[in-house]
């Protein structure tokens, strides 16, 4: 039984627990340029946006009278920047993000919000496919944000500003949660989404690996099964999925 992260019998790989783990703390953690505390408001409002009745594209959360508390440690455009992306990720454009950044949010702010929302998202759906109770926030440590950013950002095939990240090999990183894992370099346009912002770069990357391929060479040879499931049988699985979301990449 996998006492640690969920009450189950299910043979949940350690790889799994140890990762969301680590993403656990990481969320609860002072980040780039948000405080812990609006740190977790972004995973709670992650879960409210997935569990609340869909409001159409268009409808931002904030406009919706008593939708959101007054009280709220988010700005409104990043109330609706994380409703907008959890429920109606196909509808973003590049007319959207440029409505938002600078004007709204910081750049690294957007980049910040995109990983936490993602790695929220891949640990949430993991719990609710398997009819598990989604893993429990962590209390907020104290702290402020770096807002450090690598120097040689800047904008390319990205909307957001992007760093050159090795993509060769399988390099492992500095991470602030020792879980044993590695984020690949890999696909650079991929891998580097989210460089502007390298903790959750990071800590994207280790989720990842853990729950899908491990990156680098390994990740590329599809006649190496690397989990219980066979490589083709994965990539299956991850085309229909891509194909159900109308994932354009």
């Amino acid at each position: 039984m996998n006492t640690s992260l969920y009450d189950t019998e299910l043979p949940i790989r350690s790889e799994i627990i140890s990762t969301q783990s680590a993403a656990l703390e990481h969320w609860a953690s002072p980040g780039t340029w948000l405080t812990a505390v609006e740190r977790t408001a972004v995973v709670e409002e992650v879960r409210r946006a997935r569990d609340a009745d869909e409001l159409p594209p268009w409808i931002a959360p904030s406009t919706v009278e008593g939708l959101i508390p007054d009280d709220h440690p988010l700005p409104s455009a990043a109330i609706d920047m994380v409703w907008r992306v959890t429920n109606h990720l196909t509808t973003l454009s590049l007319e959207w993000y440029q409505d938002l950044v600078p004007s709204a949010l910081e750049a690294g702010e957007y980049v910040e919000l995109i990983g936490l929302i993602a790695q929220v998202n891949l640990v949430d759906h993991f719990a609710d496919g398997l009819s598990l109770p989604r893993p429990r926030l962590r209390q907020p440590i104290d702290g402020e944000p770096t807002r450090t950013t690598p120097a040689a950002a800047a904008v390319s095939t990205h909307w957001v500003p992007t760093a050159p990240i090795a993509d060769d090999s399988w390099q492992p990183v500095d991470h602030p949660e020792d879980t044993g894992l590695s984020a690949a370099a890999g696909p650079p346009n991929v891998r580097r989404a989210l460089s502007l912002v390298p903790p959750e770069r990071v800590m994207q990357w280790v989720l990842i690996d853990a729950h899908y391929v491990p990156g680098g060479a390994r990740g590329r040879d599809f006649a190496e099964s690397v989990w219980s499931l066979q490589r083709p049988q994965v990539e299956l699985i991850g085309a229909r999925t891509s194909a159900l979301n109308e994932c354009f990449y």
